[in-house]
């Protein structure tokens, strides 16, 4: 299901994997806000450590940076990331943090990937969804409901569109993205209000559990079968 778009996305993230984590200290393609990246990843973390039970997928994985805080909730862990660079990354992390013996990396699109039905009993899903058209959405979270047990829960962290973001980004569009060594890639991303998860979640029967909006993250929990 790879458009050329999504094509540059992979590129994009692949040659990024070194990088990445820095957003969550307020650099790379951060807005210039530096503690308010440092205050909502670390709420953020505190929140997601209480997530998670029994066979967890994390699509859009990445580095793993958010592995060590709901690892231990977890019997088994499925880590899901197009780039191979991003997996090598995770497995650095898991391997450190001594959770490798329960994680399974998984590395492909995950439109394209077949799962058993109902295999999985929590969702993490990290900066994914941004990157998703409307139709794409809708396609995703049909999956996510095929691929997981009853009343599964998803924990949801995307960028928040606020006045502040207002300033430096368009709410939808393709923007310019540069890695450190000045390559330049087009990147589709989009940003949430708490009403947009809200409809999103509402229009593929999900519901909308709890929303921690911060500065320029947000983390929503969401259930599937109520």
């Amino acid at each position: 299901m790879c458009t050329d778009s999504q094509q540059e996305l992979f590129i994009y993230y692949n040659e990024r994997s070194l990088e990445f984590d820095q957003v969550y200290s307020g650099k790379g393609p951060a807005i210039p806000h530096q503690q308010l990246y440092k205050k909502d990843s670390n709420k953020i973390s505190n929140i997601i450590s209480s997530f998670g039970k029994g066979h967890i997928i994390d699509i859009g994985c990445g580095t793993g940076y958010w592995l060590p805080f709901y690892a231990n909730n977890c019997r088994e862990i499925t880590l899901v990331d197009a780039s191979e660079r991003m997996i090598s990354e995770c497995k650095r992390r898991s391997d450190k943090n001594g959770f490798s013996d329960k994680c399974h990396y998984v590395k492909g699109d995950f439109f394209d990937l077949d799962f058993q039905d109902h295999l999985f009993d929590s969702v993490v899903v990290g900066f994914f969804l941004s990157h998703l058209t409307k139709e794409m959405t809708n396609i995703f979270l049909k999956k996510v409901k095929q691929i997981t047990a009853p009343n599964t829960q998803i924990f949801i962290i995307d960028a928040l569109w606020n006045k502040l973001r207002q300033q430096y980004r368009k709410k939808e569009s393709s923007q310019e993205r540069f890695l450190n060594d000045g390559r330049k890639f087009l990147i589709y991303k989009k940003y949430f209000t708490k009403t947009d998860i809200h409809n999103m979640l509402k229009k593929s029967s999900l519901q909308l559990i709890s929303f921690f909006r911060g500065n320029v993250f947000f983390a929503a929990t969401a259930q599937i079968g109520i």
